[in-house]
């Protein structure tokens, strides 16, 4: 009884769906319009946008170079880009078709269909299933680090060599991760007695006649990448093809998955595509969820499904509306100049402004006599890496902030990038004032927010990253004043020592406390220009190259260089070397350098493990 009330809530808030106009009348005007913008404020070289409506194109149209220095331009039916994490619903689709040939269970053990190695058994009795894996439910860590290039390694190879700690029971909460879905697609190569990419070439592209898209690594052909800089790179192919490095495709071949999609065509399997974009899991009833692998992401009441591809200096978009016939896909090949790139979001949202009904969002009455505090604290994404290098990102991603208010509401700060007040309607769920999206906290210490493939974690103060970021605020003048400072005091010593008998005190710890400060600038300047690009810094990442090697070597020296200089310290002040103010100043520098491998060592930076 109560789930058809939840039920009935849900369809009464959904305003009803019309039908658009079949052909969506100037659409092509407004397809220009925008992407001719965006290509000019964001300095973008190539896009290719395309349009279905009514069962056919009504957009499929190229713009700019695929190639600025040859002046190749953009060809919507031969232009390839690379599609990222797209490639995820052709693993979806694989997997669900040795479903239905009773091949694999999506509830069964993932374990009974693998022999080279086993997940391992983290929460005995809660295994792994497809099911998780195809719903981003698995409660993998995203802590692997991949091969790329020449090292690319054999699917199973990666997985086995690759395999992150589980950090949550499976079905406990969405999380985003490339293994789990990697491991979907060597199932399908396990069971089906084929590689992957060549299952895919087989049994998805060739029924729809996707004669020019590619799975394998090294098929992208003419098209270059450009990052926000304007250089081009080539990093596009990696471990884990199944979860999108390396595939490319052209906007005409995923105009016809888009067809094939939109008309739960069986030429896909047998009632697959329905059941792909079926909700398959949810934090709660009253929130968006997850097909397989197709994300729900509601606009304005209408049901829209997407999936996005990300690559260093390559970007694509599928979205579909399946109960108006409507699908949009866009795919471009330039990170931006203001690093935002073309968000094919604005341009969906567009489109559904333009040809669909608006509506306001549903009103909701407040839970009478509700409390929020149980909610209060912040929140940290559950993507965020335990257990490698990636962990660092975290740094830069301000957590969710939860305030209760008296009357049972709450405000967030660090969400949509001002603070939003929330209306609880039942308890732990909660409408946006005035807007559209809700929010819920499905167990004691777990966000769960409208459109998001992942869930939040509460966190302690220690674990806050402003807490980190005030620590590096100490380490890095300090760091940097030890840098300096040393060698002009040296020379002031010097001159000392020629006008009177003074002892100078030790130069061992002076030298400890400047080679120390040294690490601290160098390493910051050098991981601080990676960072500052992170198009340029992922595949140096993927590659584990030699210029990051050489940067965690001196973020882990910073751990005996820190212990060192805390001893060194100690002596001084019970030793009395050098005079007080000079006591106080390497001090400081200590704390600082302390201060830094503290950071180093809680974000995976120090340790000498790259992954």
């Amino acid at each position: 009884m109560f789930l058809k009330l939840i039920t009935a809530l849900v369809l009464a808030a959904t305003p009803a769906q019309a039908a658009p106009p079949s052909d969506l009348p100037g659409v092509g005007a407004l397809v220009d319009e925008h992407v001719s913008s965006v290509m000019a404020e964001e300095k973008i070289p190539g896009v290719t946008v395309t349009v279905v409506a009514g069962g056919r194109q009504v957009v499929d149209k190229g713009y700019g170079w695929a190639d600025v220095a040859r002046r190749l331009p953009v060809d919507p039916g031969r232009t390839r880009f690379l599609i990222g994490s797209e490639t995820k619903l052709f693993t979806a689709q694989a997997a669900l078709q040795l479903v239905h040939a009773g091949k694999l269970d999506l509830d069964a053990d993932v374990n009974a269909y693998l022999t080279t190695f086993k997940i391992r058994d983290t929460y005995p009795g809660r295994p792994v299933t497809l099911r998780h894996l195809l719903t981003h439910t698995a409660g993998f860590d995203e802590d692997h680090v991949l091969g790329s290039g020449s090292d690319v390694r054999p699917l199973g190879e990666a997985l086995a060599a690759t395999q992150p700690a589980r950090l949550r029971p499976p079905g406990t909460g969405v999380s985003y991760n490339n293994y789990g879905v990697a491991l979907a697609g060597y199932l399908v190569e396990t069971v089906s007695g084929m590689p992957f990419e060549k299952y895919v070439e087989r049994h998805v592209f060739a029924p729809l006649g996707m004669k020019d898209s590619v799975i394998a690594c090294g098929g992208l052909g003419d098209t270059r990448a450009y990052l926000a800089d304007g250089s081009t790179t080539t990093a596009d192919c990696a471990d884990f093809s199944a979860s999108g490095a390396g595939p490319a495709s052209t906007s005409s071949d995923m105009a016809a998955y888009l067809r094939a999609q939109l008309e739960l065509d069986p030429r896909l399997g047998a009632g697959v595509a329905a059941e792909m974009q079926r909700q398959q899991y949810t934090e709660d009833p009253r929130l968006p969820g997850m097909g397989f692998m197709w994300e729900e992401s509601p606009y304005k009441g209408h049901r829209l499904l997407f999936k996005a591809g990300d690559m260093p200096g390559m970007h694509t978009y599928m979205f579909l509306l399946p109960e108006q016939g409507i699908g949009i896909h866009v795919m471009s090949n330039g990170d931006g100049a203001g690093r935002h790139g073309l968000d094919g979001f604005e341009l969906a949202h567009k489109i559904i402004d333009r040809y669909l009904p608006d509506a306001r969002p549903p009103a909701v009455e407040a839970l009478p006599g509700a409390s929020a505090e149980q909610y209060e604290g912040s929140y940290q994404s559950s993507r965020t890496s335990s257990g490698s290098i990636l962990k660092v990102q975290a740094l830069t991603d301000s957590p969710i902030h939860v305030t209760a208010t008296a009357d049972g509401a709450i405000l967030t700060t660090g969400l949509k990038g001002r603070q939003v007040r929330w209306t609880q309607f039942a308890p732990g769920v909660f409408q946006e004032e005035g807007g559209w999206d809700r929010i819920a906290f499905p167990e004691p210490g777990q966000l769960a927010i409208s459109r998001s493939t992942v869930v939040f974690d509460r966190i302690g103060p220690l674990d806050h990253p402003s807490l980190h970021l005030a620590l590096l605020g100490l380490a890095l003048p300090a760091s940097l004043a030890a840098l300096l400072g040393f060698p002009l005091a040296a020379v002031v010593r010097a001159a000392r020592r020629r006008s009177s008998a003074t002892p100078a005190g030790p130069r061992l710890p002076r030298l400890l406390a400047w080679f120390a400060g040294a690490v601290v600038v160098v390493f910051t300047a050098g991981f601080g220009s990676l960072l500052a690009d992170e198009g340029r810094a992922l595949p140096l990442v993927l590659q584990g190259a030699p210029v990051l090697i050489a940067l965690l070597v001196l973020a882990s020296l910073t751990v005996p260089l820190a212990a060192a200089l805390l001893t060194c310290t100690a002596m001084a002040w019970r030793k009395r070397w050098w005079r007080r103010p000079g006591r106080i100043a390497y001090t400081l520098v200590a704390l600082g350098v302390t201060a830094f491998a503290i950071v180093a060592v809680t974000y995976n930076l120090a340790g000498l493990s790259y992954t």
